[in-house]
């Protein structure tokens, strides 16, 4: 009788080759995530560290500060995944529609904005988003649509969106290159019938598009809503998390700096178990669709 885990020969000719990668993993992943697990249960205030169970959890959630990033994360993440798949999407189409000529060439053009490093897209997004000499600010007032500067950054009442512009701006062009690609796959004869029975973009879209193309969404969606929700960069370098923009991962850095390790391990977890939360009810989701 096999037993539960079984390997062929050839499976074990190739596990001196997988083990360093796995062991690298297990180093530079899992050993980590167990130390901060660890010191998320423990209280270093005090001269002798000692185990404190649930009690950075509970100081935790009566946090004001941790419900106001649990909430702007929530925002943030809404809506920079559904626009930045949106947009993506329609630029997609756009590009990949038979009047277009030189796809390629603006295929590479939109995509230069996502290969772009974080910190170089942040700091040309604040100074054109300064409110006394910035060119967003600048062109406004020349076309005399503001009579007043913006103050798109230092504002609670536009910092916050003014971010979630740039990070959309940021990864709409991934969504665009990976929808395209689809497109490219999907039979021409499809849309030919479609035309034969009077349907229209509207209809070809979301009977003949978007379901052919499901797992791509997928894939998009769910690596938009990982990078929004462990974004720091960008946040940190416009706003400094300042005027409602801090999220989870500016939490848990702000409490790093400070060196309370236990509170921001706690934070750190709290951020992980979000994370895997809307992971599960957006594949539960899915996998509901494709069964029905």
């Amino acid at each position: 009788m096999r037993g539960i885990i079984s390997i062929t020969s050839e499976e074990k000719k190739a596990l001196p080759f997988v083990l360093p990668g796995i062991l690298i993993s297990c180093l530079l992943i899992l050993y980590p995530l167990f130390y901060i697990i660890r010191l998320s249960f423990l209280d270093s205030s005090t001269a002798v560290t000692s185990f404190s169970g649930l009690s950075n959890y509970m100081r935790l959630m009566r946090n004001p500060q941790f419900t106001d990033a649990l909430s702007t994360t929530a925002v943030w993440t809404l809506l920079t995944v559904t626009f930045s798949f949106l947009i993506g999407f329609a630029f997609a189409l756009l590009i990949n529609s038979k009047g277009i000529q030189f796809k390629g060439f603006w295929r590479s053009i939109l995509f230069v904005t996502w290969i772009m490093p974080g910190v170089v897209k942040a700091t040309a997004w604040r100074w054109l988003f300064a409110a006394e000499s910035g060119m967003v600010n600048h062109m406004l007032q020349s076309a005399n649509i503001i009579s007043q500067p913006i103050p798109f950054l230092s504002s609670p009442q536009f910092a916050i969106y003014s971010v979630i512009v740039v990070q959309i701006w940021a990864c709409a062009p991934y969504v665009m290159l990976m929808m395209s690609a689809g497109l490219q796959m999907l039979s021409k004869e499809l849309y030919e019938s479609a035309d034969l029975d009077g349907a229209n973009l509207f209809q070809k879209t979301f009977n003949i598009t978007l379901p052919l193309l499901k797992d791509i969404s997928f894939i998009c969606v769910l690596m938009l809503f990982i990078w929004a929700i462990n974004e720091f960069a960008l946040i940190w370098i416009m706003t400094s998390g300042g005027h409602d923009t801090t999220t989870l991962s500016l939490l848990v850095y702000n409490q790093f700096r400070v060196l309370n390790l236990n509170a921001a391990s706690a934070s750190a977890i709290m951020q992980l178990i979000v994370t895997m939360l809307f992971a599960l009810i957006y594949i539960r989701f899915v996998s509901r669709e494709e069964r029905s």
